[in-house]
């Protein structure tokens, strides 16, 4: 799970905290680099950059004098079961053996830190927890950090696993993970932490070439300049209608991609141009992706809250449009989320005084007075790289109200009303793009639960230019072939009876990887994506956006929770998308 320099340097001292046990620092080996696009720095006092730096747990003899020696280090009893999301195994940096007691490990950089991701081993059925805190006054005072907990692996010995991925609010300068006493003694582990800060110190951030590591995954680096102008946006034309067709140019155009939800995200573990270089080598007629341009409630995302913005956020989400336009692929973006990940609409829920549901996002004036400035703000940004408003770069494909809005408890009416004030609001601000819902295509009595969101009739609205739908039939418990029926009943609903362009915004089968059975749902899903591509190309669907590519960077036996997700590795399945790929964008023109 990564590598760390040959030479090690005391990088991380120890600070003492409020805990029954003392706290620990040790040393880390360095892989951070200078890539995407930008310097890595010329000496200290310059431009900040991003360094990643990895604490392999394996060395004792860096540690700071104020350690508690007796729970760092290997955990004699129980490293067999300390194992990392590739199956090799470790010993841990921090351990707590059947005590009720707090054990902490605290990190003190020179510099400020971005995020951090560590390995997390508790035996199952006893007491005790991990937290993460962050400190900005030097370990003075604390609060919690905003944790991504992924468990990965089966439950070994009744030792259970996880990665712990963390986002630091803006300063920190000062983290420490924490394993909570709970009601009983109980065990747990800590272990190969990987810590990614901002830094001017050219012997953190800058490695020479001879002692340069393989780097291991990390965050898009921030701290550096990518230089560029409006020359830099590639394309030419916006994306249009004509009729049920998508236009560039006054040509048909089609769609073939896929969905990356992190990305534009700054944990997002991989770069734009890691993910395209991966997929367009793989897939080249790929020329659509579905990536977030929202996100509320949390201090690393571009709302953290109502009406204050992120601009470090921000320039993560110009660097995306940036890089994914230098790679001829455009960008459908939904503005809002009507899940909780990443805040959406159950955020702007909890910040209103009056709404109480997600039905109430609806109709309650701060709701929507705080969604539409930050729709405004969005369209109005201009991109600090290439100078040019969001509203301006034929980059993006097609703007979406928000991922999969559906109507709930509100009655059809409000949720009609909701879509067609907001898509005129959006219109009002950017007379060039393309608005669509994001819904994921139900209506009363159908196939699949009966929300009243209304595919064909809320597409209709004219300020409405494409008809959205998504497709999951392990979640909808639907077969394959059912599949295949709702791709062309929904591809015809929008063609002769909506008389728009329909595309697929989402779809997936599941695939879990543990277990023997790897091999065999790997087919099955190869399988339903044949005939689903198939579907759409006789059908002319005019977009297809598989949830979700991957790359092998990101850990995939780590990711059990995201069943869905495709895999460098994955060859059956890339032959499908790269065949069909180049056969739905085919029935087109330049979608330049």
């Amino acid at each position: 799970m990564g590598c760390v320099m040959p030479e090690r340097r005391r990088f991380l001292q120890g600070m003492a905290v409020a805990t029954s046990v003392g706290v620990a620092g040790c040393s880390l080996g360095g892989s951070g680099d200078g890539s995407d696009g930008g310097d890595a720095g010329d000496g200290g006092g310059g431009t900040p950059v991003e360094a990643t730096f990895v604490d392999d747990c394996n060395d004792r003899d860096d540690l700071a004098d104020t350690s508690d020696t007796g729970n760092l280090g290997p955990d004699t009893t129980n490293t067999e079961n300390f194992e990392h999301p590739d199956g090799s195994q470790d010993p841990a940096r921090l351990n707590r053996v059947d005590s009720t007691e707090d054990t902490a490990l605290v990190y003190a950089p020179d510099g400020e830190f971005v995020s951090a991701r560590a390995e997390f081993h508790w035996h199952q059925e006893e007491g005790g927890d991990v937290r993460v805190e962050e400190s900005t006054d030097g370990g003075d005072s604390w609060s919690a950090a905003s944790v991504d907990r992924t468990q990965f692996g089966g439950v070994d010995n009744a030792w259970l696993h996880a990665e712990l991925a963390t986002d630091f609010s803006e300063g920190t300068n000062r983290v420490r993970y924490v394993l909570t006493g709970g009601d009983q003694p109980w065990s747990g582990q800590l272990g190969h932490v990987e810590i990614t800060v901002l830094t001017t110190d050219p012997d953190l951030s800058t490695p020479t070439p001879s002692e340069a590591p393989t780097p291991t995954p990390s965050p898009v680096p921030m701290g550096t300049t990518v230089e560029g102008s409006a020359d830099d946006v590639v394309f030419e034309e916006f994306v249009g209608t004509e009729g049920a067709d998508f236009v560039v140019g006054g040509e048909p155009a089609y769609f073939s991609g896929g969905n990356h939800p992190q990305v534009s995200r700054l944990d997002g573990g991989v770069t734009a141009t890691d993910i395209l270089g991966t997929w367009t080598d793989l897939v080249p007629d790929l020329n659509v992706m579905r990536v977030p341009a929202f996100g509320e409630g949390q201090a690393n995302y571009l709302q953290p809250e109502p009406g204050e913005y992120n601009e470090r956020a921000f320039r993560l989400l110009d660097r995306v449009l940036y890089q994914f336009g230098r790679l001829g692929v455009r960008l459908v973006l939904p503005l809002a989320n009507y899940w909780d990940w990443r805040g959406g609409i159950p955020q702007y829920v909890e910040w209103s005084e009056e709404a109480e549901s997600k039905a109430d996002f609806y109709t309650d004036e701060q709701c929507r007075t705080w969604y539409r400035e930050f729709v405004r703000t969005v369209l109005e940004r201009e991109n600090t790289i290439t100078g040019v408003q969001y509203r301006d770069d034929p980059t993006v494909m097609l703007w979406e109200l928000a991922n999969e809005p559906r109507a709930g408890t509100a009655d059809y009416e409000t949720y009609r009303q909701w879509t067609k004030d907001t898509a005129e609001f959006i219109k009002s601000i950017d007379e060039n793009h393309l608005v669509s819902t994001g819904m994921e295509g139900f209506y009363p009595d159908g196939p699949v639960g009966d929300d009243d969101s209304r595919y064909v009739e809320t597409h209709s609205l004219d300020a409405i230019d494409a008809c959205s739908f998504h497709l999951y039939p392990d979640a909808w418990r639907l077969s394959v072939e059912q599949g295949t029926e709702w791709i062309r009943n929904h591809t015809r609903m929008a063609t002769e009876e909506v008389g728009k362009p329909g595309y697929l915004g989402e779809f997936g089968a599941e695939v879990d990887r543990l277990g023997s059975e790897v091999d065999s749902r790997l087919q099955r899903r190869t399988d339903a994506y044949e005939a689903w591509y198939a579907a759409m190309v006789e059908e002319e669907t005019d977009g297809a956006m598989v949830w979700d590519l991957r790359t092998g960077a990101e850990y995939e036996s780590t990711h059990t929770w995201n069943l869905h997700a495709i895999y460098p590795r994955d060859e059956a399945t890339i032959d499908v998308l790269d065949q069909y790929s180049a056969e739905l964008t085919g029935l087109g023109g330049s979608t330049s």
